[in-house]
């Protein structure tokens, strides 16, 4: 147990180096101070309660008779001390939400910006850790604070009582060694269901992605059946292991009262009950309590442990791709030339390709045909150096290259700056405007009015489309990479696009469904058997 602790503290520092957010080791003792003080108030309130309607204070000590006297002859004192107990709360509170905020805003720079580095991280990956991960990675913080919060009152609840009467606090403290057989059980089971819940989330996630980039092929083909039944299951299957999840962890966190209570019940029917005062009552109530804050925080803090353990595992897995197996070679007379490339998704035992060599010719179109998850759009990822291999090189012959998705990048701007969006280059208006008329652009656009703001709902998917291939063009591309560009396209525009890149003399490498919509000089054709990926030239 103590190895396992001391196993996920040294992946908390790690990964807490990689947030970058100063003076969280200050924010986090001043939280647990201020959380204390509120104890030492709750004591004082309930002492002083008690000693106001017995009419009697039960300590021998002088100064704190004299303390208690003061504050009995200064009744009206008792509202400032419940304001100051509220205000240390809530300032404790505030503190930690914004240094958990903060910490999660940190992660998510951290790991957009890893996502584009790592050279093998999927969408869904990313996506994923970029909001789910971080998330739960930074109420890490929150967590730790509420069981060291917890701990501490718990050791300062039990001193009170232990001063108080330490005959009878005997028998809560025997229960309270008890009932660490249980909650090790239960918090080792929430771990379990915890960690299921991440796997099965992430397949959800990835789900919900792969369902949203293809609901038009969905809705046409009449299968929202089929995907609705599956995305349920799924959903079904991720909310059991959470509820199982919740399960262990509500019975981890009512033991401590329950067991309280319990042994309260039981000293009822004794005579022992008879000796106890109205503020070891109170006390203990609010001791355990603590206890149940405890096991409650020790259980968030294993469960946002299994996320932060991902985090780790993701930023030091040894490297799987490396940036020399990419290479631009402006001398060769490929546009791209793939020489024994092997490629696996991060978190992934199954390679797409292994050892694949392809040529594409220089100024020809070439089009990648297969089923979904055959790999086209990981061939593009690689001829564009999003993704990296993991063995071989991959070596183009240009670095102007462009691309074109089923879904447009669009940025709520002027036309202009959508047309110009990663341009460094000067471009008048005027290229602008000509590019715009041979794209039929004008149709529902004021010639000139590239000053107009547009977002992705205010032009037809046309038009959006057009925007993408207008910016390549206007970056000088010279290898175009299309991924089910035109998939939203009729066919009069497909035909207008495709004639206006046949006199460019540009290379383009095309991802479709639909080869016969296009003129095409060559294809390469992936099959799927099982895991392994057969391509035909």
């Amino acid at each position: 147990m103590i190895k396992k602790i001391q196993s996920i503290f040294s992946k908390v520092l790690y990964v807490s180096k990689l947030t970058k957010v100063k003076n969280k080791k200050y924010r986090i003792a001043a939280s647990v101070m201020l959380s204390n003080l509120a104890v030492g108030m709750d004591v004082l309130i309930i002492v002083l309660f008690a000693s106001i309607l017995n009419n009697e204070i039960y300590y021998e000590n002088e100064t704190i008779v004299s303390f208690f006297d003061f504050m009995i002859s200064n009744v009206y004192l008792l509202p400032f001390l419940v304001v100051f107990r509220f205000s240390f709360l809530f300032i404790e509170r505030l503190n930690i939400e914004d240094l958990s905020l903060k910490v999660n805003e940190s992660l998510k720079n951290y790991l957009l910006t890893l996502s584009f580095e790592k050279g093998n991280m999927s969408s869904n990956d990313s996506y994923y850790f970029i909001n789910q991960v971080s998330m739960h990675a930074s109420a890490f913080y929150r967590s730790f604070t509420m069981f060291i919060n917890s701990l501490i009152q718990i050791i300062g609840y039990s001193i009170v009582l232990l001063f108080t009467d330490p005959s009878t606090f005997i028998y809560f403290a025997v229960g309270a060694l008890v009932l660490v057989i249980p909650t090790r059980f239960l918090l080792r089971k929430g771990k379990y269901y915890q960690h299921l819940s991440f796997e099965e989330g992430r397949r959800l996630n990835s789900y919900i992605q792969r369902v949203i980039d293809n609901v038009f092929l969905i809705k046409i083909l009449s299968t929202m059946k089929y995907e609705f039944k599956k995305f349920s299951e799924t959903v079904g299957d991720f909310n059991k292991y959470q509820i199982r999840n919740i399960y262990y962890g509500s019975l981890n966190s009512i033991l401590p009262t329950f067991g309280t209570l319990f042994i309260l019940a039981l000293l009822f029917t004794t005579d022992i009950v008879k000796q106890l005062s109205l503020e070891f009552i109170g006390v203990l109530l609010r001791l355990f309590q603590s206890l149940s804050a405890l096991n409650n925080g020790f259980n968030l803090l294993v469960n946002s442990s299994v996320h932060v353990e991902e985090l780790y595992k993701l930023d030091t897995s040894s490297p799987v791709v490396v940036k020399s197996n990419y290479i631009i070679s402006k001398s060769q007379k490929n546009a791209v030339e793939f020489s024994n490339v092997s490629f696996q998704y991060l978190n992934s035992e199954i390679f797409i390709f292994e050892n694949l060599n392809l040529n594409i010719k220089d100024k020809s179109h070439t089009i990648l045909t297969g089923p979904n998850g055959s790999g086209k759009s990981t061939i593009l990822g690689l001829i564009s150096g999003l993704y990296l291999p993991k063995s071989g090189i991959v070596s183009i012959n240009s670095p102007n290259k462009g691309y074109v998705g089923v879904t447009p990048l669009i940025t709520q701007d002027t036309l202009r700056n959508n047309f110009l969006y990663g341009n460094k280059m000067e471009i008048k208006d005027k290229k602008i405007l000509d590019l715009m008329e041979e794209f039929n652009f004008f149709a529902s656009i004021k010639d000139g009015d590239l000053d107009r703001i547009i977002d992705n709902k205010s032009l037809s998917s046309g038009q959006l489309q057009k925007v993408s291939f207008i910016r390549s063009l206007l970056n000088n591309v010279e290898i175009l990479l299309l991924d089910e560009s035109t998939s939203n396209l009729d066919s009069e525009a497909k035909k207008l696009i495709f004639d206006i890149l046949s006199n460019k003399n540009i290379t383009i490498i095309n991802s479709t469904h639909s080869k016969e919509d296009f003129n095409y000089h060559n294809e390469i054709k992936i099959e799927v058997d099982e895991d392994t990926r057969k391509i035909i030239f």
